[in-house]
């Protein structure tokens, strides 16, 4: 019976033991080092221009919807739409029944006003009309002879000719269909190298920071090559519609086959420069619109900072504000970061 009183108590003071030493254990466990090892890189200050970024659309500078003055049935149209046209070359024309017609009645009213003025001077002379009657003869004269003159005019404008050398973009009345003075029948635009512009619109913000004259950069889906410009107009106010700002890029010489409504993104370089710092761009978390967070080592500890992105380009980042040039941003390490974690720089 004691014997076996003594194995229970021994048991039990092995099992006290292994308890003590579990514990012991435990408490190592939770006692483990929780610095967390980070890799640094010192963020680099410069003075850089920060690009205006927008789109638009390319136009020729010499580009016209040619109407007829009047209204007419359209007699013939000599050219269709991707076709090649010269300065001065007929492109279509209107019936001139009409106005052929209204043109000799014209010339038989100014006849009989100048046989008319005649008659009454001579009577004037003659004492039998009253001044009165010479002046208002001569008044009908100088009527007959302006609405003359309206009329020959007129008939002048039933002919459409091209203003410039270029191609016809868009053909937009067919023959025979009635038409009313001045509604475009044809789209005209020059192919001239030296006539694209890039047509853009701007915010307040980005039309404040440009003068005229700077330099761009427009890239065309269309086209593997970078093509160059300068800004050549800016708007002195908004579009009612959009509330952007109208810019006019024109592209510098090239050799390639441009046209019509091709789109374009486009960069604008300011001549101001603007400070900023420059970090790897795999050093931002949380990014939203032109905003982020970096981590940026304090001794030992991590900080979390939100910054403000100008742009990004390559694998570099470009901030505005929210870390300075003496900063060490975080670079690796950053995603088992929170605001305060204890950290160990590593190379």
């Amino acid at each position: 019976m004691k014997t076996t009183l003594k194995i229970s108590l021994y048991t039990l003071s092995l099992i006290a033991t292994m308890l003590v030493i579990s514990c012991k254990q435990e408490k190592k466990v939770e006692e483990t080092d929780k610095t967390i090892p980070v890799k640094v890189i010192s963020s680099s200050a410069l003075s850089q221009s920060q690009a205006v970024e927008t789109s638009g659309l390319l136009a020729s500078e010499n580009e016209a919807r040619l109407s007829f003055k009047i209204g007419g049935i359209v007699r013939e149209i000599l050219v269709k739409e991707g076709d090649q046209v010269r300065k001065g070359q007929l492109l279509a024309t209107l019936n001139t029944t009409e106005i052929s017609a209204q043109l000799s009645q014209a010339e038989e009213n100014f006849l009989k006003a100048q046989r008319d003025a005649k008659r009454t001077e001579n009577l004037y002379r003659d004492s039998v009309n009253t001044k009165e009657q010479l002046e208002n003869s001569q008044t009908v004269l100088r009527v007959a002879e302006k609405q003359l003159e309206i009329l020959k005019y007129n008939l002048s404008q039933t002919r459409i000719v091209a203003t410039t050398n270029g191609a016809v973009i868009q053909k937009l009345v067919n023959t025979g269909e009635q038409v009313e003075g001045g509604k475009p029948v044809l789209f005209i635009s020059g192919t001239n190298s030296a006539d694209w512009v890039v047509k853009c619109g701007l915010t307040d913000k980005d039309w404040a920071r440009l003068k005229g004259g700077e330099k761009a950069e427009i890239v065309f889906d269309a086209f593997p090559q970078t093509f160059t410009g300068s800004v050549e107009s800016l708007s002195q106010g908004s579009d009612v519609t959009s509330g952007l700002y109208q810019a006019e890029i024109r592209i510098e010489r090239h050799e390639a086959r441009l046209a019509n409504g091709l789109f374009a993104k486009v960069s604008i370089f300011p001549r101001e420069k603007t400070d900023m710092v420059s970090i790897p761009v795999d050093a931002l978390i949380e990014g939203e619109n032109d905003s982020a967070f970096v981590f940026v080592a304090r001794g030992n500890m991590a900080q979390k900072k939100q910054v403000k992105i100008a742009y990004l380009e390559g694998d570099k980042a470009f901030i505005l504000s929210g870390v300075d040039a003496s900063s060490k941003v975080i670079r690796e390490g950053s995603a088992y970061l929170a605001d305060g974690s204890v950290i160990k720089i590593v190379q």
